[in-house]
Order: structure tokens, then C-alpha cells, then sequence
């Protein structure tokens, strides 16, 4: 009988403790990141509608020249980048366009930094502070709008 009342009483504690299964494998945090329009400073267009570039001369990278996920978003002309949320060189990277028939290129250097909050199944980041050094820029309905 003893052994049996041990048991309940183990089988008891154990389900007071058990871990919380309300996290179910699908619920997953939205990557960090944000949206750029790049426009012509002297028409104000967007640099991709009026063909100064195109999607395929984008890349952007970190400043040891690794790649950083993009998405371009063609009917918005838009481009959502992902940055790192924990990078060891600094949180800086660069928006690269190189159109190598015309022979023009730019490049945007960017600035961020990145708050996180714990939930209760994951951490979320937000990237936020996003500069734009070298650009004169506006935010605009959050889409950093940025002039070269």
C-alpha cells in the first residue's frame, strides 16, 4: 500500500511540474527585419521601375562580405531585408547595386540595432535605430525610403 501511495503522490508532483505544452512545433517567432525603397535623389523615382537597376544587381552584405537574405518585391519594387540579430563585427552591412552595363554602382551603408523580447515559447527580435549614414532617407508608412 505503501508503494502505491508513493507512486499517486510521485504521479501528482510529476503533473504539477511537467513543462508546458502550449508551444506546438508551428508556432515559430517572424524572422526580424525590414523594407527599403531606393530612389534617384535628383527625380525622386524608385531605381528599379525606372530601370536604373534591376532585382538580379542587388546584394547585400555584411561588412566581411557574407551574404545577408534579401527578398525583392517586385510589384512594390520593394526590397525586405533579414538581417543578423547577433552579429560579432557590429551591426552594419551593405545594400550593393551594380548595374554592369551602364557601369553604375552604389552602395548604401546601414546601420541597426536589435531589441529582443522573451515569450513565453521563443525570443523576438526587432530590428529598430536603422541609419542610413551616408544617405539622406525618411521613413515613410515603415518603408525606409533612401536616396542615392
Amino acid at each position: 500500500m505503501k508503494k502505491v501511495i508513493s507512486l499517486f503522490a510521485l504521479l501528482l508532483v510529476a503533473s504539477f511540474v511537467s513543462c508546458n505544452d502550449d508551444c506546438d512545433e508551428g508556432n515559430k517567432p517572424t524572422p526580424a527585419s525590414f523594407f527599403v525603397e531606393i530612389v534617384d535623389e535628383t527625380s525622386g523615382e524608385n531605381v528599379f521601375e525606372n530601370e536604373t537597376y534591376t532585382m538580379q544587381q542587388i546584394t547585400v552584405e555584411d561588412l566581411d562580405e557574407v551574404s545577408i537574405p534579401f527578398e525583392f518585391i517586385e510589384n512594390t519594387n520593394l526590397i525586405q531585408i533579414f538581417p543578423p540579430v547577433v552579429n560579432p563585427i557590429g551591426n552594419s552591412f551593405l545594400i550593393k547595386l551594380n548595374n554592369e552595363t551602364t557601369m553604375q554602382m552604389n552602395e548604401i551603408n546601414v546601420n541597426y540595432d536589435v531589441s529582443s523580447k522573451k515569450e513565453e515559447c521563443f525570443t523576438t527580435f526587432k530590428i529598430e535605430n536603422i541609419l542610413f549614414p551616408n544617405n539622406d532617407s525618411e521613413l515613410v508608412e515603415a518603408v525606409h525610403v533612401i536616396k542615392i
